[in-house]
Parts: structure tokens; C-alpha cells; sequence
């Protein structure tokens, strides 16, 4: 047994620390890792586990709305430029949040837990998007970045992995997973330098679409998309990596936003509509994802509506009854998959 400490040696059967009096560890690799407390705002913990998928889609979704802050539960001391060949175990993940906000914070954990179960990161593929390098139907397409070539018959220049034959189907499996998609532009360029010491391929290209203005821009690319068969090893690394990080989504994350409550399309101002005249209940329920997927739904058709989660452990949305017609169908196809007649 070892103190972390002042890293003194006990015999079995000791249990902390006489001289720093702290808990003793097992294994001197673990002896420079000491159990930090989060800031002084975050007084409540909300959640302390070891799946690193898990905990950063807890981190990225929670704190659009809650303030939160994550970290290992023992970090280790030096910095992780120096340490992507670290073979140490990661000792789990907390977040963290002020105990006025707790409550809440459940309601958000159950959502995301409910739909991480529904859709496991070994299932999770990104959207495939085409970079039109080749006119007509390419002969080869990348399955991490998608790239298209005119031939498939040597590997992808940017990822280095073999070429798909043809172009890829909407409904087709590439073989490729979606390793992390945290929108942390630090975090992800260290991600993917651990990746390539560890000699793991991902997606090492740009995407990007069309601009009125300038004909062509980039878009961010925070996707970390892996081969299925490096999955495993490249969830380790992460894991790995993330012992070096404490995140607050307050800092490093771009701008905080919060998800809309409220609908506003210029038909409703065209028609002099309040707030208060969005009164017909379209749904309610405890599926914060589904709130935010009907929502979607709603602007794209130019519904307003209004969203009421006061009460703790539901979500209602409001429209105007004068389009209740029209957003029940789209509610049914969001909801129950029905297409709309």
C-alpha cells in the first residue's frame, strides 16, 4: 500500500496515511493521484462512473442549461502531452453541480440516461455527407471522412484507411463508429493526437458546404469517428486522456446556449399573436430529447409554440389553436413515426 502524497510504503492491512493522514492506494502507479474537490459553487454530486461515452454526453447535453463541471475522480499529476502511452487504469468520472440545481439536474440525467441506453456508442454512426470530389458516382468513399474518389484502389490520403466500393447508402453500415462528438476544440485536438501515437486511424479531414458569399466554407469538425475494429482500444485512450481534464461548459465550450423554450416564426407577429395565445396543450412528458425534437419539428413548419418545464419532472408545449391541426400531424410523425396525409 502506498500514500499519494508523500508516496510512503505501508504494509498490508494499513489504511491511510499516518503522516498526510489520506487514503492508501494499491498500486504506486496510482501514487500520484489524489481525489481533488470540484469548486466551491458545485456542491452537489450529481453522478460518479467509469464509462468516459457516457460522461461526456452528460457534460456536453447537461450543461447547455445546468451548470456543471466534470472531472476524474483522481487526477493524475503532470500533463497529458507527456503521457498518451499511460497504461494506468482510469480511476471513473464525477460531475458536479450547485446544490440549488440538483433537482433539476436529475431530471436532465434520467433523460440522458434513458436515451443513452435506447442508442449505446457502439452503435452510433455519424451522418454521412459526400465531399464531392469526383463528378458522377464515385468508384471510392471514404467511411471516416467521406471523402469520394474517382478510384478505389489505394487507401484514403487523409485517414489512411481502405476505401469503400462505390458510393455509401443512406441505410448502409461503413464499419466506422462515432468515437466523440464533444463540441471542445482543445479537447478534440488532443483526442486525435492521442489517437495517432497510438497509432488508432480516425477521420482527419475538414467538411466543408456551400456560402453565398465566397462559394465555399468550412464547417468545425468536432466528430472523432473510428474503424469498429479500433472502437475499443480508441475508448481506452479516451479514457486515458480525459484523467487531464476537468471541464466547466461555461469556459472552452463556444457560446453557452440554453434550449429555446419559445417559437416565434413571422406569422405569429404577422398575425399579432401573444405568448399567452399559445394556450392549446400539444404535448407533455418527461423526455427532455423529445421536447427538443418536437421543437425542432415545430420551426420547420413555422409553428409557434412555448415551452413550460416549471414543474418539476415535465415538459409541456403550447401552440395556437388555430394550428392544431397541422401539429398534431407533425407531432404524430415525430412522436409515433407516422407520416403526415
Amino acid at each position: 500500500m502506498f500514500c499519494p502524497v508523500c508516496k510512503a510504503e505501508y504494509r498490508q492491512g494499513f489504511a491511510r496515511c499516518a503522516d498526510c493522514e489520506v487514503e492508501l492506494v494499491e498500486s504506486p502507479r496510482h501514487a500520484s493521484r489524489v481525489e481533488t474537490p470540484p469548486p466551491d459553487k458545485y456542491g452537489a454530486l450529481l453522478w460518479q462512473g467509469e464509462d468516459p461515452h457516457f460522461y461526456l454526453a452528460l457534460v456536453g447535453w447537461l450543461g447547455r442549461e445546468v451548470a456543471c463541471y466534470g472531472k476524474p475522480v483522481r487526477p493524475p499529476r503532470g500533463t497529458s502531452d507527456t503521457d498518451f502511452g499511460d497504461e494506468s487504469e482510469p480511476e471513473g468520472f464525477q460531475v458536479w453541480v450547485p446544490e440549488a440545481d440538483l433537482a433539476r439536474a436529475k431530471w436532465r440525467l434520467e433523460t440522458i440516461s434513458t436515451d443513452y441506453e435506447e442508442n449505446p456508442p457502439e452503435h452510433r454512426e455519424a451522418a454521412k455527407r459526400g465531399k464531392n470530389a469526383v463528378a458522377g458516382e464515385p468508384t471510392g468513399v471514404c467511411p471516416l471522412c467521406f471523402a469520394e474518389f474517382a478510384s478505389a484502389s489505394s487507401p484514403c490520403p487523409n485517414c489512411n484507411v481502405p476505401l469503400h466500393i462505390g458510393e455509401i447508402a443512406s441505410d448502409e453500415d461503413t464499419g466506422a463508429r462515432l468515437l466523440c462528438d464533444l463540441g471542445h476544440p482543445q479537447f478534440t485536438v488532443e483526442l486525435r493526437r492521442a489517437l495517432q501515437s497510438a497509432g488508432i486511424r480516425f477521420n482527419n479531414s475538414s467538411y466543408s458546404a456551400n456560402n453565398i458569399v465566397t462559394g465555399r466554407f468550412y464547417v468545425p469538425n468536432h466528430e472523432v469517428l473510428v474503424l469498429d475494429s479500433d472502437f475499443d482500444r480508441a475508448t481506452r485512450v479516451m479514457a486515458q486522456i480525459l484523467q487531464h481534464w476537468e471541464f466547466e461548459p461555461t469556459a472552452g465550450f463556444g457560446p453557452r446556449q440554453k434550449p429555446g423554450k419559445t417559437s416565434w416564426p413571422h406569422r405569429a407577429a404577422a398575425n399579432y399573436w401573444q405568448p399567452e395565445d399559445l394556450e392549446m396543450l400539444l404535448w407533455s412528458g418527461a423526455n427532455l430529447t423529445l421536447v427538443n425534437s418536437i421543437g425542432l419539428a415545430l420551426r420547420e413548419h413555422q409553428v409557434p409554440y412555448r415551452v413550460d418545464d416549471s414543474e418539476q419532472g415535465t415538459a409541456k408545449i403550447f401552440i395556437h389553436p388555430e394550428d392544431e391541426a397541422g401539429a398534431r400531424e407533425i407531432l404524430a410523425q415525430v412522436v409515433e413515426s407516422v407520416p403526415p396525409e
